[in-house]
């Protein structure tokens, strides 16, 4: 009989152990994976390591800081607050404004001696007494504010009559305080005089400078009077670019009343009147003009020309392609001053790529109008120059322009033959070259019309001229216009639709130069010199007289909003007119 053989005998205790294991590794593992994608690795430090100091939050808190308080010990908010330097002279060093509760910080300070200054108004004024501040934070401060100590007075000429529109301001003080302005009585009121302030200073047109020390004051307010004297004449010279005197155009006032405008020398020398006094003075030649320099009386004023600065661009098609024999003209222009200029005429370029620069241009802002044979004339974008810089990438594009047909007669409907049409006040400086006339049967077929709104202008001997306006034809399309002619013997020469107001062109803007009696702007108002500042919600700040008298002539009957100021009265009016038949 066999035996089998032995097997070793297997511990179930020790397989249940092993399966344990393995059941809690992979969950450790799940776990880990689950709680967070990142792999955490324990680095063991060894016993003699030192840990490394903690980092150092860094200081936030202000140095100087406090609250504002009112008479009454509310909190104050919207206080004006000013950290000043005690050393002399005194300064600025930074400003805040109170919040909410009255509190106010500056958060970063050097090391020094400071004292606040604080006032909202006519809530009063406040300052502190000399602050060290230190690289440690100052313990809160608290302003209370009492009411400002003012200076009420009256400014008198040299021969005591009061003297109206004197600025009154504060002397001593770095930082900013309400000026007074004398009225007609010559008197002013300053509310709120710090007691850190050592003078007043009183300017006019035409009179010296007044300083007027302010001395000890109580808790009243302080009443003085202040004498003016008057001023001498105010010298000066202009020197152009090249550092010699030169002849030029002196401004002085510009846009005030007080304008003054005078010429200088051969060797630049000029001289101004005392009224100038506070006011800015520059000059101008050709296309250089000077930086402005403040007038102060018994002072010689020194005005230095700067190079005038150049446009360069291209007239194209609207194909993209260049011109090659075109005009370019300075439509509109307004200086970097706000002063308007007369633009210029035309000038006749030849250049296969339409390329053109103008030169010796004075800064501001320019709008050039450019027109070539069979093209309509073109406005281009605002352009802006500067002195002594060349502006790059004017692109004008002559686009073909619209055609107007239609049929001319008599007041008995007959047709007229070889009447003249063409466009009228197209543009100040180029001329529109679109022209025709009619033929036996009484019609016309005229192109070239520019962007609207425009005027067609029909004229034959013995007949009234008429003008029609109003009309807006789009590049490459046609419109049809008959026109009436009415026949006259020594009578009234010509009819439009419009306004009745003839416009010139100045330095201050488009005025209206004269009205007719009875037509609809007088009706409505308007007076000679009256500036024209907006026609129908637009301004027209880069419009010339052209662009303004097509938008002011239209169909009888239709209306037009016009916005006008006034310089007599610094006043604006707004008035809306029906357009007329007008016959002159």
């Amino acid at each position: 009989m066999s035996v089998p053989p032995v097997r070793p005998r297997v511990s179930i205790l020790r397989i249940a152990l092993v399966l344990v294991a393995i059941v809690v590794g992979v969950s450790a593992v799940c776990f880990g994976l689950l709680r967070s994608p990142t792999h955490e690795v324990d680095v063991a430090v060894p016993a003699d390591a030192t840990s490394p100091p903690a980092p150092e939050i860094p200081r936030d808190e202000p140095l100087v800081r406090g609250r504002i308080l009112s008479a009454e010990g509310e909190p104050v908010n919207g206080a004006t607050v000013h950290l000043v330097s005690t050393a002399a002279p005194l300064a600025v060093l930074a400003e805040a404004t109170s919040a909410a509760d009255g509190s106010f910080s500056f958060p970063r300070v050097a090391p020094g001696s400071v004292h606040l200054a604080a006032d909202h108004g006519a809530d009063g004024f406040v300052s502190s007494a000399a602050l060290a501040v230190a690289d440690a934070a100052l313990p809160a401060v608290t302003l209370v504010l009492s009411p400002s100590r003012g200076v009420r007075g009256t400014v008198e000429g040299p021969d005591h009559h009061p003297v109206v529109g004197v600025i009154v301001s504060i002397d001593g003080l770095p930082w900013t305080v309400p000026t007074a302005t004398s009225d007609d009585a010559g008197a002013f009121h300053l509310t709120v005089v710090p007691d850190e302030a050592t003078a007043l200073v009183a300017t006019a047109h035409g009179y010296a400078p007044a300083r007027l020390a302010l001395g000890h004051r109580d808790n009243t307010e302080l009443l003085v009077r202040i004498e003016l004297s008057t001023a001498p004449p105010i010298s000066g010279v202009v020197y152009g670019v090249d550092g010699e005197g030169v002849r030029a155009q002196v401004f002085a006032c510009a846009g005030q009343r007080a304008e003054v405008h005078v010429s200088s020398g051969d060797d630049g020398t000029f001289q101004l009147p005392a009224s100038a006094i506070g006011c800015d003075a520059f000059a101008e030649q050709g296309g250089a003009s000077s930086q402005a320099v403040a007038l102060a009386d018994a002072r010689q004023v020194t005005l230095r020309l700067l190079p005038g600065g150049s446009i360069e661009g291209a007239v194209v098609d609207d194909r993209g392609a260049g011109v090659p024999a075109f005009t370019v003209g300075i439509e509109s222009f307004t200086s970097s001053r706000g002063r308007r200029g007369t633009g210029s005429g035309g000038r006749r370029f030849e250049d296969i790529a339409g390329a053109f620069r103008l030169d010796q241009l004075a800064p501001g802002t320019y709008v050039l109008t450019a027109s070539a044979a069979g093209k309509p004339p073109t406005r281009s974008d605002p352009v802006e120059v500067t002195a002594g810089a060349v502006t790059r990438g004017v692109r004008i594009t002559l686009a073909q322009g619209g055609a107007i047909v239609g049929r001319v007669v008599d007041e008995h409907l007959r047709p007229l033959a070889d009447v003249d049409v063409r466009f009228d006040t197209v543009s100040r400086v180029v001329d529109s070259n679109s022209s025709t006339r009619t033929d036996d049967t009484g019609r016309f077929h005229l192109d070239g019309a520019p962007a609207g709104p425009v005027t067609l202008r029909a004229s034959k001997t013995g007949f009234r001229m008429q003008l029609v306006s109003g009309l807006s034809v789009a590049s490459g399309r046609s419109i049809t216009q008959d026109i009436t002619l009415v026949a006259t013997e020594g009578g009234a020469g010509l009819e439009l639709g419009g306004i009745g107001a003839s416009l010139l062109q100045s330095d201050k803007g488009i005025e209206i130069a004269a009205l007719g009696s009875g037509d609809p702007a007088d009706r409505a108002g308007l007076k000679k010199g009256d500036r024209i500042v907006r026609i129908d919600g637009e301004s027209t700040d880069a419009m010339s007289v052209a662009d303004v008298v097509q938008r002011l002539r239209g169909t009888a009957g239709t209306t037009v909003g016009v916005s006008v100021d006034r310089p007599a009265t610094g006043e604006r009016i707004d008035v809306v007119m029906v357009r007329a038949t007008i016959v002159r």
